[in-house]
């Protein structure tokens, strides 16, 4: 802890994260306990069970089953609220629908997938 204060930096329990990678899938995901304020045996920091660096969602063993799972969600949310732009007897034609799907919904599946 003597490195933050020697930066000046200021640790604050809402705003720090720790995370713990693993290979094995059922390791158990300790608390830890710096022994410094706000992270004491009283309110340990704990590890997330996913997390999110630069828009994407990794788990413990650094896969993106979170990330396909976040953005699949978001896809069928939103093919979900493209039903209420038309119908087959009006609103919207079957081309226009179409130029929607690529223009909407193909942007945010394949978010990330070069990686």
């Amino acid at each position: 802890m003597k490195l933050f204060d020697d930066f000046g930096l200021i640790l604050e329990h809402g705003k720090s994260e720790v995370f713990n990678f693993s290979k094995k899938p059922n390791n158990t995901n300790p608390a830890i306990i710096l022994g410094v304020a706000p992270f004491t045996s009283s309110s340990p920091l704990h590890p997330k069970p996913h997390w999110r660096y630069l828009g994407f969602y990794f788990d413990r063993q650094l896969k993106f089953t979170e990330h396909v799972r976040y953005w699949s969600t978001k896809v069928l949310s939103s093919i979900c609220a493209m039903r209420i732009l038309g119908n087959s007897m009006h609103g919207l034609l079957p081309h226009q629908k179409c130029v929607l799907y690529w223009a909407c919904i193909v942007p945010i599946a394949t978010y990330g997938y070069c990686l």
